[in-house]
């Protein structure tokens, strides 16, 4: 595990506490338990780490798969619960998980480029609004995956911890709050979503097919999804020319694919993008990118009468 980065350590630690400490020193032996459990081997480790450990590995059956382990939490479960939903059905196909250890074994994707490696903006947005149409499905009642009201209770605790004295423009806090309640209220045929469908989550496998990762399984009407994809790519896109161009462009692509308003997909994106501040700012990052990025569709927005949405 000497390929662990001290970047990663102190993220690990910084948002589990000791248990995340805990988990790093048992990293070694449960990552040989899960070898010998679901038969790996010729086991590669993969350096640029994020939230989880993940390694590639051979089965037995000579399939290329991901070993991924993470701090076993409500997220990595929902992800686990996800998959089993999507069954492989425009999402990465999910082999064995152990929700208790916090470990998935996942196919591996080839050739595995992400959407970024398509460097015509329309196009990629075009491949992503197939995707989603792929994994969206009926959520089923039984199983407790988080909602988006659920999510934007981000704001509500935002502005009762700071008011309007907190870093973030209270104005914008305040309309992506007012305009979440009202998409809110207003939400209809609600799904199960992948939640942070963004470039970075969607690689190249075979036959041409683009396939979605690490969903975090969340249920909300569809329109919800393409917020995330509208943040990104991080930290790119702030300083791409035209970048309102860029936004209403893509907007009308999603209007046309998804057979959706493209206001109310504004609406809900300008949303998720000052939600995505707040919840840097619980973390301790930098929220200024959500602010600037919520400001552009802010712009697109504006004029638009709030029955519109």
């Amino acid at each position: 595990m000497s390929i662990i980065s001290p970047a990663f350590k102190d993220r690990i630690a910084a948002i589990h506490g000791h248990t995340g400490q805990k988990w790093l020193e048992s990293l070694t032996d449960l990552q040989e338990k899960l070898a010998r459990r679901w038969s790996l081997s010729d086991i590669r480790p993969i350096t640029n780490l994020s939230y989880n450990y993940l390694v590639f590995a051979t089965r037995s059956d000579q399939k290329q798969v991901v070993l991924k382990i993470g701090v076993p939490h409500q997220e990595l479960e929902s992800e686990i619960l996800a998959l089993q939903a999507f069954d492989g059905k425009g999402s990465v196909r999910l082999l064995e998980a152990d929700p208790t250890l916090g470990a998935l074994l996942l196919e591996r994707i080839l050739p595995g480029d992400n959407l970024l490696s398509i460097p015509d903006d329309q196009k990629s947005t075009r491949i992503a609004a197939g995707v989603m149409k792929k994994i969206w499905t009926p959520a089923s009642p039984q199983i407790g995956f988080p909602t988006t009201a659920d999510w934007c209770r981000g704001f509500q605790r935002y502005l009762e911890k700071y008011s309007d004295h907190g870093p973030l423009p209270v104005d914008l806090v305040l309309r992506a709050s007012k305009l979440a309640n009202q998409l809110l209220e207003t939400s209809q045929d609600l799904l199960l979503l992948h939640g942070d469908l963004h470039h970075m989550n969607i690689l190249l496998g075979e036959n041409g097919r683009w396939i979605a990762i690490d969903p975090k399984g969340i249920v909300g009407e569809a329109a919800f999804e393409v917020g995330a994809l509208l943040l990104n790519p991080v930290p790119a896109l702030i300083d791409w020319p035209n970048l309102m161009d860029v936004q209403k462009k893509r907007l009308l692509i999603l209007e046309e694919s998804l057979s959706m308003d493209w206001k109310r997909l504004a609406a809900w994106s300008f949303a998720r993008a000052v939600l995505s501040a707040v919840w840097s700012l619980e973390d301790g990052e930098d929220w200024q990118y959500g602010i600037k990025i919520a400001g552009v569709l802010n712009l697109l927005i504006k004029n638009i009468p709030p029955g519109s949405f």
